[in-house]
């Protein structure tokens, strides 16, 4: 018995030294202030992109990339379903693209790289081109499908007069036309936004000539509609629609569509001389003689677009990075 006992302390003690000795290791521990060690968990695959996407503005339908005259699928947006019809009608979508190619010549469809299909009823948009590129290289064209469409694709040459306007900007805009790495702070020329305006540039020209004269006092005029519209009732004579008063971005574009569409004019006013202003350039009435062609205007076929009022032309643009 008195062995058993033994043996029990002898146990005891031990275990009571190793208790102790835990206990004092792991205040050295605390008092050197050593961090845990940290759980490390593999990262969570991600997932595959689904093949629609929120729309970063409202009304987007579908996006396709372009390559010279062929477009592909990009991306259908998110969208009500009210929308989801002129999503799903495809041939609608390259029906507007066909035309567009139409009209823009084979050799500036290296501007565009990007089409979108859009609803406009919103905030009646027809029609906008914007940037890809910070260089002014690439461009993306957007089409507001319900316009294209109301009251029949096409109808009075609404959508041939929007395609012509958007590329208008393109041609007036892109990198030949405008410096996009000068800052509005060191421009000397007119700045549209996109960058300084160069000095030969069709837009500089139109600047120059009718807008440097009324400009501070169209910059007075900021989103104000009430006095945007006593500026163009004002200088009506300078502008061939009350869309071309919007800016002289906006202008130019108007100056082209009906350089395009029109015969040259024969008075005198402003707006008149912008028009004349664009046959100075040879290059420019090449362009206008294959868009005329295209469409068979001043011809008497019937598939020619009867063009004589752009429902949109009376009213005043939205001052944005899109140009409408």
């Amino acid at each position: 018995m008195m062995q058993l006992l033994k043996r029990f302390r002898s146990l005891l003690i031990v275990l009571l030294s190793l208790l102790m000795f835990n206990s004092f290791t792991a205040c050295e521990k605390d008092d050197d202030n050593v961090e845990p060690e940290k759980i490390v968990t593999p990262d969570v695959p991600k997932k595959e992109e689904d093949n629609t996407d929120q729309s970063e503005e409202e009304g987007n339908i579908t996006l396709y990339s372009v390559n010279g005259r062929e477009i592909k699928k990009l991306k259908d947006y998110q969208i009500a379903d009210s929308l989801l019809q002129l999503q799903k009608d495809s041939k609608k979508h390259q029906e507007i693209w066909s035309l567009i190619s139409q009209i823009i010549p084979e050799n500036h469809t290296k501007f565009f790289n990007e089409y979108m299909i859009f609803a406009g009823e919103g905030d009646g948009t027809a029609g906008y081109v914007v940037q890809t590129k910070e260089d002014l290289t690439q461009w993306q064209i957007g089409i507001a499908i319900d316009f294209a469409y109301e009251g029949g694709f096409n109808r009075d040459g609404e959508l041939s007069y929007t395609i012509i306007h958007e590329f208008g900007h393109v041609v007036t805009l892109n990198n030949t036309q405008v410096d996009s790495k000068i800052a509005e702070e060191n421009s000397k020329n007119y700045f549209p936004g996109e960058g300084e305006a160069r000095d030969n540039s069709y837009v500089n020209a139109l600047f120059q000539n009718y807008w440097k004269d009324i400009y501070n006092e169209f910059q007075e005029i900021g989103d104000d509609e009430s006095k945007n519209e006593a500026f163009y009732e004002k200088y009506q004579d300078r502008f061939v629609t009350q869309y071309a008063s919007t800016n002289p971005a906006e202008d130019i574009a108007e100056v082209f569509t009906h350089f395009a569409i029109f015969d040259k004019p024969t008075n005198n006013t402003i707006a008149d001389q912008k028009i004349q202003l664009l046959y100075n350039y040879p290059e420019l009435v090449e362009l206008r003689n294959t868009i005329r062609n295209s469409l068979r205007i001043g011809t008497k076929s019937k598939s020619a677009p009867i063009i004589k009022v752009w429902k949109r032309g009376a009213t005043f643009g939205k001052k944005g990075q899109k140009r409408s």
